[in-house]
Formats: C-alpha cells, sequence, structure tokens
C-alpha cells in the first residue's frame, strides 16, 4: 500500500520516467499516476510574486488536524513600511487577524540609499498584533518593506 507521501510528492525536481507498459490498460493508470507527480511537482515551489496583496506564495505546510491529507497553503503580502525612522516603526496590515490566523514568517527589509546600508530585521526585532506591523530600528531608512507569511485554517 503506496503512502499519500511519497517521496516524489516533496520533490522538487521533475521525474524522468523512460518506459511505458505496452499494454494500454497498465499504460494508462501508469500514465495517470505520473502526471500526477510531474503536476504535483511542478505546483509545490515558491511563486516569486512579493506585492501588496495577498497572495498565495507557493509554499504549503504541514497538514491540519482537520483535514490530515491536505497540505495548507501559505499567504504572503508585502507592506511598505518606508520610510523607517530610528527606533519604534508601525505599519497597518489590514489583515484580519483572528484564530483562523497562524503566522509562518515575517521580516522587514530596510536600504538607505544615501548611505549604501542595508539590512533585514526579524524575530524578536518584528513583531504583528491584531492591527499594525511593529519594530524597532536603530537607525533611519529611506527604504523598507515588511513581508508576512500566513495560514488561514478554515
Amino acid at each position: 500500500m503506496s503512502s499519500p507521501y511519497q517521496n516524489q510528492y516533496f520533490e522538487s525536481y521533475l521525474p524522468v520516467y523512460d518506459s511505458v507498459p505496452e499494454k494500454w490498460d497498465n499504460a494508462r493508470q501508469f500514465l495517470v499516476e505520473n502526471l500526477k507527480k510531474i503536476s504535483n511537482s511542478s505546483n509545490v515551489k515558491e511563486i516569486g510574486y512579493f506585492i501588496d496583496q495577498e497572495v498565495v506564495s507557493g509554499k504549503q505546510f504541514i497538514p491540519g488536524t482537520g483535514q490530515p491529507q491536505e497540505f495548507r497553503d501559505v499567504f504572503r503580502q508585502v507592506y511598505n513600511m518606508s520610510p523607517v525612522v530610528a527606533g519604534a516603526n508601525t505599519k497597518a496590515h489590514g489583515i484580519t487577524f483572528d484564530d483562523n490566523f497562524t503566522l509562518v514568517d515575517l521580516w522587514v527589509s530596510c536600504t538607505d540609499s544615501g548611505d549604501k546600508v542595508a539590512a533585514t530585521f526579524a524575530y524578536s526585532e518584528v513583531d504583528i498584533d491584531v492591527t499594525n506591523i511593529n519594530f524597532n530600528s536603530p537607525r533611519a531608512y529611506d527604504r523598507a518593506f515588511a513581508v508576512i507569511e500566513y495560514l488561514l485554517e478554515e
């Protein structure tokens, strides 16, 4: 009996096949199963869109307790935090932050184009509450973006 979590499901490379059964009944089943593997391996990837709208990131999170066979989509949203001042910075995010929200990742990347300095703040330097993204910066930056990745449980 095969598991729904075969190694191929987690693989990011397309599988290579060099033979197909000659009898159509066997070949049909082989082709359907392997087309599923190819689709899964093509679709389970990170999508490179970092925009100011909620988008599915292409990342898949571990299955939830309600539906153990299905991975959960990770959503991403980007916020312009510019300009950043030395000290406390806050930006309203507009995400529905309720019992269904689960944070996966959060960071703020900043650039000071005048001094040619850049930094990324994460973990203890950045947090999110019901209404805002909050972080403390040791200096001012003229450009900054916050990236939030999260789950929406159903």
